[in-house]
């Protein structure tokens, strides 16, 4: 019953980052150039362009599509542990969110679709999965752990790449 569940909501994953993504993309280009204050951070403020912004975030968007995609089409070891990965990044970026608000003590952009669609969602999707059986809480947790690292770097290679192909 849980994987069948699991299975109904999945397609909804690249959505809710996608969602996510709108509510960020507007706001994050002047949010840093606010928190990026110096001479220190000018290449990170020139990543931050919203063009910059708007490939790196469609992109991503397609990259975690396409995880979905393979593991709707072939349900095998290494799609449902991109998919969970997926997932669990996914996680880490929305409690980042709350992280940030609290350490800058503002608003920051994407914070409220990740507490009320991105935190919740990535969850429930990562509970199905222990309750199918398809995943222990202790391979959830190392992958948790293994977001927390790559996370920034991957967030930095797709804004890269994308100021790369905008040039």
């Amino acid at each position: 019953m849980h994987k069948n569940l699991f299975y109904k909501i999945l397609w909804a994953l690249p959505i809710i980052f996608a969602i996510h993504n709108v509510e960020e993309l507007p706001q994050l280009g002047s949010w840093a150039n606010e928190h990026l204050a110096g001479e220190s951070f000018a290449f990170l403020r020139e990543l931050y362009s919203f063009h910059s912004l708007a490939f790196a975030m469609v992109l991503l968007t397609v990259v975690v599509a396409v995880v979905v995609i393979l593991e709707y089409k072939f349900r095998n070891k290494l799609t449902f542990m991109l998919t969970m990965l997926s997932a669990c990044l996914l996680l880490i970026n929305g409690l980042t969110h709350i992280v940030q608000s609290m350490v800058f003590q503002s608003y920051m952009p994407g914070l409220i679709s990740a507490v009320l669609l991105l935190i919740p969602y990535m969850s429930f999707v990562l509970y199905l999965s222990m309750k199918a059986n398809r995943i222990r809480l202790r391979t959830i947790g190392f992958y948790l752990v293994i977001s927390v690292i790559v996370m920034v770097p991957i967030i930095f290679i797709f804004l890269i790449l994308s100021r790369w192909v905008m040039r």
